[in-house]
């Protein structure tokens, strides 16, 4: 790729697209970033306020992955680009006074996003210029049952079955990786000869978002902090007999643009580190925060945490913080914000 290359990022306001874009940009990179609304500027604020994005940060308005009439959304921030990270995901429902339906707000959304942009990948004049597609998926993507002993990149979840159990999320990044492959083999003829395919599967993603050091900064606990906020005031009254696994933001934005970066990475990436016992996380969050409400160990027999292999992590070269300083910068973040006591 010409140096510095010119990168699409989707969700690039996002909670981890904004990470992606702060770390392009502190690399010299271009930036086209692919927003819902890019007139709306207290959605944007934080990425025009990053060092170099006066000069190297392009603003397109892709409106929702949820909005039908959007045509063509990927065409112009494709123009010019060679590389492609996508984030954008839907989460949660977006219509007002509508309940949730998964296969709406989520599933055909992120699907149909997705379609969206390989196919503007293909009718893009320079698409001999795009070398690489790098997809924010998920571990829920690789989450076979029974779980191996030592889980690789390897397994897959059976995605009937996520759709059958109500897991929408986990549905669709499935789902998303297993279109993304069958694309290029279909589209092979007309891709650039070294495109590659990479799909980082991140564990839950925690960690200070992006702004925090920005002048008029204000932030309400959502997604991914959202829920780690609410277990810090009370929303884990016990220890379930399971184990979790986290991945700070900063290192799995890291490891998007290490795997764009790395001339022979392509397929599945884990994002994340060891996976510790619910008993062992709680007892850490109460070390690092004493107000974290009472709460119950597990008693019995525990459960062996998730191992897994992360050979092909590794040979990304990003060094991942551990659990308890991923936990322990996130509840500092917290405390400085004052949402913690």
């Amino acid at each position: 790729m010409p140096n510095p290359p010119t990168v699409v990022v989707t969700g690039a306001n996002g909670y981890l697209g904004s990470h992606i874009v702060k770390q392009l940009l502190e690399k010299d990179y271009t930036v086209h970033a692919c927003v819902r609304n890019a007139s709306n500027e207290s959605s944007v604020r934080h990425l025009l306020q990053l060092p170099s994005a006066a000069d190297n940060l392009k603003l397109f308005s892709t409106g929702d992955l949820g909005d039908a009439s959007v045509k063509g959304r990927y065409d112009e921030p494709l123009k010019g680009c060679h590389a492609i990270i996508h984030s954008a995901t839907p989460l949660s429902p977006k219509l007002s006074g509508k309940e949730f339906d998964g296969e709406r707000d989520v599933l055909r959304p992120g699907m149909n996003g997705t379609r969206e942009l390989l196919d503007s990948i293909v009718k893009c004049e320079n698409r001999m210029s795009i070398h690489c597609l790098v997809l924010t998926s998920s571990m829920s993507a690789a989450a076979p049952s029974p779980e191996p002993a030592v889980k690789d990149e390897s397994h897959w979840s059976d995605d009937v079955a996520q759709l059958s159990r109500g897991n929408f999320y986990g549905c669709l990044k499935t789902r998303q990786e297993k279109l993304c492959h069958q694309w290029i083999k279909q589209q092979a003829a007309t891709l650039a000869t070294n495109f590659r395919f990479v799909a980082i599967c991140p564990t839950m993603i925690i960690g200070p978002p992006v702004g925090s050091d920005q002048e008029g900064f204000s932030y309400t606990p959502s997604g991914t902090m959202g829920v780690f906020h609410h277990w810090l005031t009370g929303g884990k009254p016990s220890a379930p007999n399971d184990s979790m696994s986290f991945i700070d933001v900063r290192d799995c934005a890291n490891m998007h643009i290490a795997s764009m970066e790395k001339a022979d990475a392509s397929g599945r990436y884990f994002s994340l580190v060891e996976s510790w016992h619910w008993n062992d996380i709680l007892n850490t969050l109460k070390e690092l925060y004493p107000g974290i409400p009472p709460f119950t160990l597990y008693e019995g027999n525990k459960i062996i945490p998730t191992r897994f292999n992360l050979q092909r992590m590794n040979s990304l070269g990003v060094k991942p913080k551990g659990i308890r300083t991923i936990l322990k910068d996130s509840i500092s973040f917290f405390k400085d914000i004052g949402t913690l006591k």
